[in-house]
């Protein structure tokens, strides 16, 4: 200070000291985009520069500290930094030395979304086993995005062009702000309902903020979750989403994503003059090779001479008919003769035979006539008796005597007032005839136990 009061000049390294003290004892917390980085195993400390639209400084952070940070330094990165500057004299040179770090605005966003990325892939949300292909000629498509925007006009107009037989089922949402994700998620259930066979998940570009909804986990699980394959088209080419990581397709552009689900029609229509010439080809080979076996099949003999096929046969049958005509005679003279000796043989075997059996058969006949008299008065007894035995626990002979039997509608004997209430019909039965009957009160008998007429208490009733 002396010097100062005197105007003696300073020596550089005093002065150099004078500016590293008024340097340190400054104190401040920054925002800046990275813009360039050196982390180098034998350092001691990470160099990085920090800069905005209008300045750029360096700093560096020991190695302790930037690992407590837990922070991983890129280039593009907007971080936010506290520190103090400090002065390294020896070159003379300004380096801000930080001490806390932490990512700031997008920066912030895209580590969280990062991290969420690794957690889905690792509960195995994006591997590409469970990814399922799209239908090739879907009938219903449904289209979950912004009723506002660019992109709807977009998709319906290569769908209209590619593809205008599909029908389009439209479920317009935000697709920005908080309420989004839960918005598309309910809008994703909608089409799904209505019976479509895939759902196009789209918006137009725009800021990473404004696509911070296609980052929620919610969404993503429900995504994965969709009974239907799930197309996304999200923003431009580099925007890359977590929906789009668990989508069963990611396009780039909600344009791509129509296309992708959208067969051509003019390739369709190629493809089926294609499909067409290759069977009318097929159809008129396998029409000349049926020409061919008939042309074979008629000149065979046996469809040009009918003696070819029966020849054999008709001499065959006049060469038996001819045994046939020789052998009857023959036969029939042998055979009468055998005929006649053995008539003979009987005439007088039966003569023989008839006067001693006549007499035995008379008595047979009388022997058993007394013996089944005697066996059948003993059954008849007893049939009497099991006849009115049975008379007697007839249930037609009770209802003789006054009584009725009730019957549900299903057919089931009534038994107690439970089994017929109040406005159900019944039948009863009498000796004569069945009465049609509709049950307007009934009372329990006196002997009901107190178990049979014992009520719960609800649910919901005070117990006095």
């Amino acid at each position: 200070m002396e010097q100062e009061a005197k105007g003696e000049p300073l020596s550089v390294s005093q002065a150099m000291a004078r500016a590293k003290d008024a340097l340190e004892a400054c104190r401040v917390t920054m925002i800046g985009e990275v813009s360039e980085i050196s982390d180098k195993p034998r350092y001691k400390a990470v160099y990085f520069t920090v800069k905005d639209d209008h300045a750029s400084l360096p700093c560096l952070m020991w190695k302790d500290r930037y690992r407590a940070a837990g922070v991983e330094l890129h280039v593009g990165m907007l971080v936010q930094l506290t520190g103090r500057f400090s002065l390294y004299a020896p070159r003379g040179r300004m380096n801000f030395d930080v001490s806390e770090l932490s990512p700031a605005g997008e920066g912030d966003l895209r580590r969280r979304v990062a991290a969420l990325a690794k957690k889905l892939q690792a509960a195995g949300l994006m591997d590409q086993a469970r990814k399922r292909p799209l239908p090739p000629l879907p009938q219903k498509i449904g289209l979950v995005t912004s009723p506002n925007g660019a992109a709807v006009h977009d998709v319906l107009r290569t769908l209209r062009r590619r593809y205008p037989l599909a029908q389009v089922q439209l479920a317009g949402v935000q697709v920005e702000g908080p309420q989004a994700p839960q918005a598309m998620m309910m809008a994703m259930k909608t089409v799904v309902d209505a019976g479509c066979e895939l759902v196009l998940l789209v918006r137009g570009g725009g800021s990473f903020e404004d696509l911070m909804p296609f980052n929620d986990e919610k969404l993503a699980i429900t995504i994965s979750r969709c009974p239907v394959p799930v197309v996304t088209g999200i923003g431009h080419e580099p925007d890359t989403s977590i929906a789009d990581m668990v989508a069963d397709l990611r396009c780039s552009t909600p344009t791509a994503a129509a296309e992708a689900v959208s067969a051509d029609v003019g390739q369709l229509r190629s493809s089926l003059d294609g499909f067409g010439d290759s069977m009318q080809g097929a159809l008129r080979r396998l029409v000349d090779v049926g020409r061919l076996k008939l042309e074979r099949l008629e000149s065979r003999p046996v469809f040009t001479d009918s003696h070819a096929l029966l020849g054999g046969a008709a001499q065959t049958l006049d060469l038996q008919q001819e045994r046939l005509r020789k052998a009857l005679p023959r036969n029939i003279e042998r055979d009468a003769s055998g005929l006649e000796n053995a008539r003979r043989r009987l005439g007088s075997a039966g003569a023989s035979l008839v006067a001693p059996s006549a007499s035995s058969f008379s008595f047979a006949q009388q022997s058993l006539l007394a013996r089944g008299r005697v066996f059948s008065e003993c059954f008849d007894a007893q049939w009497r008796l099991r006849a009115s035995r049975l008379n007697d626990l007839s249930p037609l002979a009770v209802l003789g005597r006054g009584y009725s039997l009730t019957r549900t509608e299903e057919g089931e004997i009534v038994r107690s007032v439970e089994q017929a209430p109040c406005g159900s019909h019944v039948q009863v039965q009498l000796a004569e005839g069945a009465l049609d009957c509709e049950v307007q009160g009934s009372s329990a008998s006196a002997h009901t136990s107190d178990s049979e007429s014992f009520e719960p208490m609800k649910i919901g009733e005070n117990h006095e």
